[in-house]
């Protein structure tokens, strides 16, 4: 009996390593992704009126956005598509964008990653009219 103790933890054991081990090298790559991210300032007062369609993605995170502009202001931010762990929580960071007509606003606690993504996405927008 001690023996299938033993066999069984030793499974577990490995079983939970792989899982740790793939989970931190999703982690990292995500990370890279992000910081991989055109972050170069837009100017949103230059921004033609319309409406515009952007799209961002990592591997663990796909983002569409439509974005509206009216004589220089952000008048609304869409999300189209969120695919997504347990980020969407960062859908509430469009109200931020809209409210201090910017994209740099701080990321939803808790939904870093997938906050980033739909910035970049409204940013990739944005450039379609400049």
């Amino acid at each position: 009996m001690k023996k299938l103790a033993k066999t069984l933890l030793t499974i577990v054991v490995i079983v939970v390593a792989f899982i740790a081990s793939t989970a931190m090298v999703f982690s990292i790559r995500m990370n890279s992704q992000v910081k991989s991210f055109d972050r170069s300032g837009i100017d949103i007062s230059q921004v033609s009126d319309g409406v515009y369609n952007g799209h961002s993605e990592t591997d663990l995170v796909k983002v569409e956005v439509s974005v509206k502009i009216s004589d220089g202001m952000l008048q609304d931010i869409e999300i189209l598509r969120h695919e997504c762990g347990k980020g969407h929580p960062a859908n509430k960071i469009v109200k931020d964008m809209l409210k201090k007509n910017d994209i740099e606003v701080d990321a939803i606690s808790g939904a870093t990653m997938s906050s980033e993504v739909i910035k970049d996405a409204v940013r990739n927008a944005l450039r379609a009219g400049l």
